[in-house]
């Protein structure tokens, strides 16, 4: 393989794999936090206190970025060993292992929800819910979706105290292999064994496709 296929094939398989990426105990809903607030003055929702949210958001975020990250880099070994439908089996078995990992590794919970799941048991909660509702109501106010947050904090009947964190993933063009509305037979006969339950097709770019979702505790 010469030196200009070797770069073009590394190209496409971060770009295949960071659309990939997109793709990994609750309570009633408070209303979530404003994302337009810095996290070091956002308002804490649930309970009467406030909370310095600053810490707890910059974890999320670390928890976010390494999540995303290591599904990068499994996914790009991934697509440049057998393409497409090779990391789409990667991803069916290997996303969740990957996030439990770093949720012990970060001391919080890390994962991924939509309004649409591939996978049900990423399905949102009544917060999750609300907020990616209301990321969707605010998606046209925004030039990147992906920048739209949200934290709020709970507390259950034994005074646990719960930070939660979203941030919305958008879809890329690349996503659309995988999640658009004209996907190769290939890839929908690969996403119904994987996924029979799959709802998370028929994307456009731009859209929210979901969220990254995190519970810390800070008790």
């Amino acid at each position: 393989m010469t030196f200009r296929k070797i770069i073009a094939t590394t190209i496409l398989a971060t770009a295949i794999a960071w659309a990939l990426v997109g793709c990994a105990a609750k309570e009633e809903a408070p209303a979530p936090v404003d994302a337009g607030k810095d996290a070091d003055t956002a308002e804490q929702v649930g309970t009467a206190e406030q909370v310095d949210a600053a810490e707890h958001v910059a974890a999320c975020r670390v928890a976010m970025q390494k999540l995303g990250g290591a599904l990068k880099g499994r996914l790009q070994e991934a697509v440049a060993a057998g393409g497409l439908i090779e990391a789409l089996e990667v991803c069916n078995v290997e996303a969740v292992p990957i996030a439990e990992t770093i949720s012990i590794e970060e001391g919080v919970i890390v994962g991924r929800t939509s309004l649409r799941v591939r996978n049900p048991r990423n399905a949102p909660d009544a917060w999750e819910r609300a907020t990616l509702e209301d990321f969707a109501a605010r998606a046209g106010t925004v030039e990147d979706v992906g920048t739209l947050e949200a934290w709020t904090v709970t507390e259950n009947e034994g005074e646990q105290r719960t930070f939660r964190y979203m941030r919305a993933i958008g879809t890329a063009p690349l996503c659309l292999s995988c999640h658009g509305e004209a996907l190769t037979p290939e890839v929908t006969a690969k996403l119904a064994e994987l996924y029979p339950a799959d709802a998370a097709t028929g994307f456009a770019a731009g859209d929210i496709r979901g969220a990254f979702t995190i519970v810390k505790s800070i008790d």
